[in-house]
């Protein structure tokens, strides 16, 4: 049975690589595998990464908890949107807080990672399609809401830092946008 275990672990272990857990129980094993650089650097370790900063993304979101959701922010990040502004982490912050306010609730908020290209050991080009349902107050206070479906692919620079992987850079592509499930144009 142990050995059984053994393998499970040793098999989680070259799945995600740097798990420190993982790691100590595969010692218990009698194993010695330190994680290489290749795994650590891979592209399945980054998008492991990734696709556990998005759901904290998703959770802060749902809970609308500001600093939950800046602590996932590095400090130098610019989000480069469809209108061709650059958004710095100050004003992603005032624009969150200021979306948040007219949006009563998140229903679904899924975050879709692609293909990952990796540039390097620290840094990786991740393409993420999003899809953003919500309620939204009307605008010009009219009374109710209204049901807001979006999407919206992302071309995204994440870099390692000292907390893992983080998105620095990234570029909206383009996407739809659904009011009350009628196609209300391009996003």
């Amino acid at each position: 049975m142990q050995q059984q275990y053994c393998r499970v672990i040793n098999l989680g272990m070259k799945r995600f690589a740097g798990s420190l857990i993982a790691a100590a129980l595969l010692a218990s094993c009698g194993e010695r595998t330190a994680p290489s650089a290749v795994d650590v650097c891979s592209a399945d370790a980054v998008r492991a990464d990734v696709v556990a900063v998005l759901a904290e993304v998703t959770r802060a979101t749902r809970a609308k908890d500001i600093d939950a959701y800046m602590r996932l922010v590095p400090e130098e990040s610019v989000i480069d949107d469809t209108s061709g502004e650059l958004v710095d982490r100050d004003q992603l912050r005032a624009n969150v807080l200021r979306d948040w306010a007219i949006i009563p609730e998140t229903l679904r908020l899924e975050h879709v990672v692609g293909d990952v290209t990796m540039n390097g050991c620290d840094e990786a080009v991740v393409m993420v399609d999003q899809t953003w349902e919500r309620t939204m107050l009307r605008p010009d206070n009219e009374p109710g809401t209204d049901r807001i479906l979006t999407t919206q692919r992302h071309r995204e620079i994440w870099r390692r830092t000292a907390n893992g992987w983080r998105g620095f850079e990234i570029e909206e592509l383009g996407g739809e946008i659904f009011v009350n499930g009628v196609r209300y144009g391009a996003n």
